[in-house]
């Protein structure tokens, strides 16, 4: 789950600070990701194993501290919530497509894991569709909250360290999906709530 998260933003917190008082770019660290993660990428094609669960795991810091160093700068803002998302949907393609191109992923299961991360990513963006509080809750809310960033870099550091890099792609895969499909279904049923039983009726005139 974003326990993972959780977890990784504790340790990171130094780090963060010690970046924000440098006057860092948040979306400096933003594209450090996706740097990170073709880095991750090439690795796994040349099968340095470590080399490329570590990159990967580099990418989730960046994804990390860059919210941090904005919160602390006084920097939030929508573009760079969006440009955080924008450049996780590029790292975590980047990886996919190493694994893929590795030949240590069946390439529609890799697909099938990437669509579902991007989905689930897109999902995530709720900006305009719920409350902030609503929002918040559902992302940190169980199930909603599994097969994060950093469940998917322990499901493929397991899965490398068992030399299973392909069953880790199909369980992110079907899980990445799920929660996705899960996701949009609770947002369906928030926007049902929320609209009053006469604005659903069909109209009568055309």
């Amino acid at each position: 789950m974003e326990t993972f998260r959780e977890t990784l933003a504790r340790l990171a917190m130094p780090l963060g600070r010690l970046l924000a008082a440098a006057n860092v770019s948040p979306h400096l660290l933003s594209l450090t990701g996706i740097v990170f993660g073709s880095v991750s990428s090439w690795c796994f094609v040349h099968h340095s194993w470590a080399l490329a669960v570590g990159f990967f795991g580099l990418s989730a810091l960046s994804d990390v501290v860059d919210g941090m160093v904005a919160r602390a700068r006084d920097l939030q803002s929508p573009f760079g919530s969006f440009f955080d998302n924008f450049c996780s949907a590029y790292t975590d393609s980047a990886v996919f497509a190493g694994l893929i191109g590795a030949g240590l992923s069946d390439p529609w299961w890799g697909v099938a894991a990437l669509v579902g991360t991007l989905t689930r990513l897109l999902t995530f963006r709720l900006d305009g569709l719920v409350s902030k509080n609503e929002a918040e809750a559902l992302r940190s809310r169980f199930p909603s909250a599994l097969f994060g960033k950093g469940d998917r870099i322990v499901l493929v550091a397991i899965g490398t360290a068992l030399g299973r890099i392909d069953a880790a792609v199909v369980v992110i895969a079907i899980g990445a999906n799920l929660i996705a499909v899960y996701r949009c279904y609770h947002l369906y049923r928030w926007e049902r709530r929320q609209i009053p039983d006469f604005e659903r009726l069909p109209p009568w005139n055309v």
